[in-house]
């Protein structure tokens, strides 16, 4: 209770700033004027919403730690998300294991996986979609500098219907989980 005895004495402090500060007369009727009962009616409006919450929280804990916890999980989530450069790291990794290996004892959905990868890489086909807490990696119908018609045309672009066929990764907590799956048993011959 003592976090709301000082968030109303902070809402008290600011409402006696308020009424000592005054516009000088020349600044009436101005912008000045219509920008600073903007920003004071802001604040007053969250200070009322900050206050609100932890009313609330004090009365259903239950749902403010499970609020509290769903953000901070959302919020971890974002500063772990992964980018190109984690993506290109991962497969160069990977890349390099499995040369390690020699051509029969590799695994061949491993390696004909990172082909396509490489492929796809050189046409300049491969995109990054960032959707703020995973990354989703796919394979676009025609590269970057592709000054065709069909790449040009709207008409023959990945539309939002069938997008999904052509995601082939995705990313998330800085991991590209379907290329670290098919890299699993990258040095066993299943033949």
């Amino acid at each position: 209770m003592s976090l709301m005895r000082v968030g109303s004495r902070v809402t008290a402090l600011g409402q006696k700033i308020g009424e000592k500060i005054v516009l000088p007369e020349r600044l009436k009727d101005t912008f000045v004027e219509k920008w600073v009962k903007y920003w004071k009616g802001l604040v007053r409006d969250y200070s009322e919403v900050a206050l609100g919450v932890v009313k609330e929280s004090y009365t259903k804990p239950k749902k403010a730690l499970a609020y509290g916890t769903g953000i901070l999980c959302l919020y971890q989530m974002a500063q772990h998300n992964p980018d190109e450069g984690v993506f290109m790291t991962q497969l160069r990794r990977d890349n390099s294991r499995m040369i390690m290996v020699p051509p029969e004892l590799q695994n061949h959905v491993s390696a004909q996986h990172l082909l396509m990868l490489e492929r796809a890489i050189n046409q300049k086909k491969l995109r990054f979609l960032s959707l703020g807490i995973c990354t989703l990696v796919w394979v676009d119908l025609f590269g970057e500098d592709d000054c065709t018609y069909p790449a040009i045309c709207e008409f023959t672009n990945v539309g939002f219907l069938n997008f999904h066929e052509r995601v082939i990764d995705v990313g998330f907590w800085n991991e590209f989980w379907r290329l670290k799956w098919k890299m699993h048993n990258y040095d066993v011959n299943y033949l």
